[in-house]
């Protein structure tokens, strides 16, 4: 471990990344994906409109490494977490604000909210990639905490609150609880990089990033990020199967809510632990395997509360471990002291998006086909054969790396 590594593991303790990864976790689950819908549907907007607005808001966190680049640039990581996420905060309010006025306004200042989130959450990734090896499990583990299970709580607190308060208060209320966890960036420790003229730092950015993705790490990487493993697609149509298994409306609210959120945050501190003592392409296999088992007994147990509550809760569970083995496999992907840190984590992150889009349309074809047995039968198909590929691959670059490398230096060896 080299002295930066050291300093960042000393001052940059893991737990750390829970209050910075909560910002962009209440901007998408919060304010994108609960709150605007909800208020838009209240006051009187059609589902169909609101699907449209939405899609096109949306737009931004398919793309955002196009502009991501330009943390690298001048400014410290922890200033550009703390002005990019006033600005989320500002313009998600706007958002929120507007819903019962101008549906034009809604739509532009939704997107320019998912537009600048991505800011912070690529400096944060910068942060990360900078802390040791055997740590980096952990720090993704509570950034999944931050990100998924703060979010997800914070928007079930906001719908709540949106039938008790005015919209500028609940809009000032939703900007403040996703602008104060951005604090915690004072609390970052790190090491600048030297100052370089515009072109010179331009040339080495654009050299860093063309290495990145060049390589074989890489290139692997990009297999298990596009793979239906982990992908958690079932989460976006858990609530709506509900009746299928005789669900009640407090039940479905329980178990895909508040239950679901708490359960993927436990989830995910337990891939933490699992990813700083298992290589994390195994553990990423795994969560594919682990999560298929639950996804066959929602699809071949009988229909009741109990199957639904029981089934997705270990599917949560999984879901969790598998996005920290995400975060965990990229920053290992990135690897350290890379100059375009927040490009190459921008570029990376995208691509998990993918599978997440896929996986929910197969997942419906399955309904639609077969019902609610094949909705399940296709998730748990897609985890689990992808799954079992994904660890073979595991061991076969575990053998070859250590072949030719025998003396692979640390960063290499948490790939593997």
């Amino acid at each position: 471990m080299d002295e930066g590594q050291h300093r960042a593991a000393q001052h940059n303790p893991p737990w750390l990344f829970a209050p910075l990864a909560a910002p962009s976790g209440i901007s998408y689950w919060c304010v994108s994906a609960l709150l605007i819908p909800y208020l838009l549907r209240k006051h009187g907007v059609p589902v169909n409109q609101i699907a449209e607005t939405a899609a096109i808001a949306t737009i931004p966190t398919f793309c955002y490494f196009l502009w991501s680049p330009v943390v690298d640039f001048g400014l410290r990581r922890r200033t550009w977490i703390l002005l990019a996420t006033a600005a989320t905060a500002l313009s998600g309010a706007l958002a929120i604000a507007s819903t019962s006025r101008s549906s034009l306004l809604v739509a532009i200042s939704w997107a320019l909210s998912n537009t600048i989130s991505s800011l912070p959450s690529a400096a944060v990734g910068a942060v990360m990639a900078s802390l040791p090896a055997e740590v980096r499990g952990r720090a993704s583990g509570w950034y999944q905490v931050g990100n998924v299970a703060t979010g997800s709580l914070i928007g079930g607190a906001c719908i709540w609150l949106a039938d008790r308060l005015t919209l500028p208060v609940l809009a000032a209320v939703a900007g403040s609880l996703l602008f104060l966890p951005a604090l915690a960036a004072f609390r970052i420790h790190e090491v600048p990089h030297p100052h370089l003229a515009a072109s010179r730092l331009f040339r080495e950015l654009s050299r860093d990033l063309l290495g990145l993705v060049w390589s074989w790490p890489t290139a692997v990487g990009l297999l298990f990020f596009c793979s239906p493993v982990g992908a958690g697609a079932l989460g976006n149509l858990i609530s709506s199967v509900g009746p299928d298994y005789h669900a009640s409306g407090t039940e479905v609210a329980w178990i895909s809510g508040l239950g679901g959120s708490v359960l993927m945050g436990l989830g995910g501190l337990a891939g933490g632990f699992a990813c700083d003592r298992l290589h994390r392409m195994t553990a990423y296999a795994l969560s594919g395997i682990l999560a298929a088992i639950f996804g066959l007994w929602l699809c071949l147990a009988r229909a009741t509360p109990f199957t639904y509550g029981a089934g997705y809760a270990g599917y949560a569970l999984t879901t969790g471990f598998a996005f920290t083995a995400y975060s965990a496999l990229v920053l290992d992907v990135l690897g350290h002291g890379r100059r375009a840190a927040a490009s190459g984590y921008s570029l990376l992150s995208c691509f998990g998006n993918l599978p997440v889009a896929y996986m929910t349309w197969l997942d419906g074809v399955g309904y639609k086909h077969h019902g609610v047995r094949g909705l399940m039968g296709v998730d748990a198909l897609g985890n689990g054969v992808g799954g079992v590929l994904l660890l073979l691959l595991a061991r076969y670059c575990a053998r070859k790396w250590r072949v030719r490398a025998p003396n692979e230096n640390a960063t290499r060896a948490a790939v593997t």
